[in-house]
């Protein structure tokens, strides 16, 4: 046993396209007030996956469950089981395989050798797991830097706006089709079947969440799963649907009516998406979310509809749908240059129905450019 797992640890072969300085390690580092000499990254078990992970090593493909990754200022490396090995490697990224826990532990023990403080992102870490990296830094002191983290990811790099861009795309695409896709007597998993196939047939890896298809009061519950319930004439038609593309993520809500529409129907749809286009024509670099809040917050608290926008009026986007980074009535953050955010009013009536609008925007210097352009009239299904 001694022997192979001698083996073992010297199976650390590297494998790496380039070992070029990446552009995710100099963000992360450039966020940093900490003072460390690495950042370890750990993943769970599926769902217990840290998406920082991700955007660190640029992996596009595999889930990763008790994999590694070693981040510092001029190289990031994985510590990979056999299962995603080959992810790892067609990816470029600089890759050592373990093949069983033991030789895991040893490999992180060896790699860290020397470190004296190493950054973890507590926010996606087990305990189980930071138990594990706190026995193979034998001594070394960890420091939480997830903050950091999360300031590196706000701001998004080239690449990163590139795949959102495309599943943004996609995303828009299918709204547009929506009266084309689905029809009164059908499903609310019916309906989010039709997107998710549309999606997946161009382009997507899959849905980015859960596809939200509410009808008729359902539709104002803003976290809603898909049902039986099926549509009917003169009901409120709501799809919260995102694309996801090569781990990024795209976030669209559009509100429909089933047949015609009645005054009160058109007055909340009439007042949402003043809400938002207000919200939209304030957002650029510097100004504060908590501002943008207000101003989509004020127009919906000044109609009859006052109180009824029960949420922030937006959250970042990038790899999950809910990234960091917030357009928040509780969070006083300064909007910059290269943040991709949602914009989401919405109001919600309780045993009648809800209506919001949501597109996903690119801050830019003066203002902001929308990565969903799908048609915002009021469209009968």
């Amino acid at each position: 046993m001694e022997s192979r797992l001698i083996n073992l640890l010297y199976r650390d072969a590297y494998y790496s396209a380039s070992d070029d300085l990446s552009t995710k390690e100099k963000c992360i580092f450039a966020s940093m007030k900490t003072e460390v000499d690495a950042v370890v990254l750990m993943n769970g078990t599926d769902p217990n996956l840290d998406t920082s992970f991700f955007y660190a090593t640029g992996i596009p493909n595999g889930l990763f469950e008790g994999c590694i990754a070693i981040v510092t200022p001029k190289k990031t490396e994985v510590i990979s089981s056999e299962l995603e090995e080959l992810s790892a490697v067609t990816s470029g990224v600089r890759t050592a395989v373990f093949e069983s826990t033991e030789h895991r532990t040893k490999l992180l023990e060896r790699k860290l050798r020397g470190y004296r403080a190493i950054g973890i992102n507590a926010r996606e870490l087990t305990h189980a797991n930071y138990l594990k990296i706190k026995k193979a830094a034998k001594g070394i002191k960890l420091l939480d830097v997830s903050q950091d983290i999360e300031n590196a990811r706000m701001l998004k790099q080239p690449d990163e706006i590139v795949r959102i861009k495309k599943a943004c795309k996609i995303a828009t695409l299918v709204a547009d089709k929506i009266p084309e896709m689905v029809s009164e007597g059908d499903t609310e998993t019916e309906g989010a079947a039709e997107l998710n196939h549309m999606m997946m047939r161009l382009g997507a890896t899959g849905p980015a969440f859960v596809t939200a298809v509410a009808f008729g009061a359902s539709s104002a519950e803003p976290h809603y799963y898909p049902g039986q319930k099926k549509l009917r004439k003169g009901q409120f038609a709501l799809f919260d649907f995102g694309a996801e593309y090569k781990r990024y993520v795209s976030d669209v809500t559009r509100t429909f009516i089933c047949g015609e529409s009645n005054p009160r129907q058109r007055e909340m749809y009439e007042t949402v998406l003043e809400a938002q286009m207000a919200a939209i024509d304030a957002i650029h670099a510097g100004v504060s979310g908590k501002e943008v809040d207000l101003v989509a917050r004020s127009i919906i608290d000044r109609s009859k509809f006052r109180g009824r926008f029960i949420h922030s009026t937006g959250h970042g986007l990038g790899m999950s749908v809910h990234d960091p980074g917030a357009i928040s009535y509780a969070r006083d953050m300064v909007l910059k240059e290269g943040m991709v955010l949602t914009v989401e009013p919405g109001v919600y009536i309780k045993g009648f129905g809800g209506v919001r609008i949501e597109d996903d925007v690119l801050i830019t210097k003066k203002g902001c450019q929308i990565l969903t352009p799908c048609t915002k009239e009021f469209r009968s299904i």
